[in-house]
């Protein structure tokens, strides 16, 4: 909560990451058969990895702000893996989580609960996040996307204010795999509705 894995924050979530890279390790898949090139096709260059996020200043923890950071993991608790047709479900999993952002609000430990499909080399995710400190706490829900067969998590989240962060909201990017970057925002009020 999770680059998601899974996940994140990433959470983030993910949070995903690290777990579907675990669960994909311990199941059963048919690899993908990728047709050879034929001699007319020119090969396409590998994309090249996003670069890190430039670190923003550190705030003075009040009011609205754009947060930047990074998430890494210190549990992982893999859920049930069942494969179900060519998709392979991920469902029960259980990441914590440490960010360390430029704002004292959104620093903190986290627990990121989560499921994923995975579609051969893609996949979705989603799922809930808690982050707390001594502050208060941000809960709510993320969603995302796996690729490179769960390697890389994309997700992002709501998490709704409690104790001294109560009245605002906390959006998050995460991206990447084994240590996440992560950015986003705080701002006063309540996500936004559909």
């Amino acid at each position: 909560m999770t680059r998601i894995g899974l996940g994140h924050r990433h959470l983030i979530l993910l949070l995903a990451v690290p777990l579907v890279a675990a669960c994909a390790a311990g199941a059963t898949t048919t690899p993908a058969v990728t047709p050879a090139a034929s001699p007319a096709t020119t090969p396409t260059a590998a994309p090249t990895p996003t670069a890190p996020v430039t670190p923003l200043p550190s705030t003075d923890g009040t009011g609205p702000e754009n947060v930047t950071g990074t998430e890494s993991f210190t549990r992982i608790e893999r859920g049930e893996v069942t494969t179900v047709g060519d998709v392979m479900q991920l469902r029960g999993n259980e990441v914590d989580t440490v960010d360390t952002m430029n704002d004292p609000r959104v620093t903190g430990t986290g627990t990121v609960h989560g499921d994923a499909d995975l579609y051969g080399t893609v996949g979705t995710q989603w799922g809930t996040y808690r982050l707390e400190n001594a502050g208060g706490a941000w809960e709510g829900t993320w969603t995302g996307i796996l690729t490179g067969s769960g390697a890389v998590s994309e997700a992002t989240g709501w998490l709704v204010g409690s104790g001294g962060y109560e009245g605002y909201t906390y959006y998050f990017h995460h991206y990447g795999s084994g240590t996440l970057e992560l950015d986003g925002f705080i701002f006063p009020g309540s996500p936004p509705q559909p």
